[in-house]
């Protein structure tokens, strides 16, 4: 390095800021990914524990030959979801907040039915949006459909 000027130091700060934003970049992403699969397995321990209590009520209204979910009491899921979850429910979405009392993400309310004719088998489906921060500033929200299974198998 012959040249004093400082001027052979540009490139090496160029080449380390684009390190930095790529792991910025990778890092913003994972967080948002695992937003979303927390959020994603705790509907699931929930779905798994309503399907489990209301089995007898499905079991009967599938025997009766009246599959459909409007027969069955879909008020203590969106409950216990929200309790579990620590939801707060604005305008038809659910909310969740982080300790700063920003938007960590919010999800539209879950839709839930059956997966196939006279089964056992429950879905639900909702829609997380995350949002994407840089620099303390939401740049963009993330859109992530997410769809929870539920089944109870019988032994013969």
């Amino acid at each position: 390095m012959k040249d004093k000027r400082g001027v052979s130091y540009v490139p090496i700060c160029v080449f380390i800021l684009v390190i930095l934003m790529t792991f910025s970049v990778i890092l913003v992403y994972s967080s948002s990914i695992t937003v979303v699969r927390v959020q994603k397995t705790n509907t699931e321990t929930v779905f798994d524990s309503f399907v489990a209590k209301n089995s007898i009520l499905i079991y009967s209204n599938i025997k009766q030959g009246k599959n459909a979910t409007d027969h069955l009491n879909t008020a203590p899921f969106y409950t216990m979801l929200k309790d579990f979850c620590t939801l707060d429910e604005q305008g038809g979405m659910y909310y969740a907040y982080d300790d700063d009392g920003a938007e960590k993400f919010r999800m539209t309310k879950p839709q839930m039915d059956f997966i196939e004719e006279d089964t056992l088998e429950l879905y639900v489906t909702f829609t997380m949006y995350v949002p994407i921060r840089f620099a303390g500033h939401t740049v963009t929200t993330a859109e992530v459909p997410v769809k929870v299974t539920s089944a109870l198998n019988s032994k013969n």
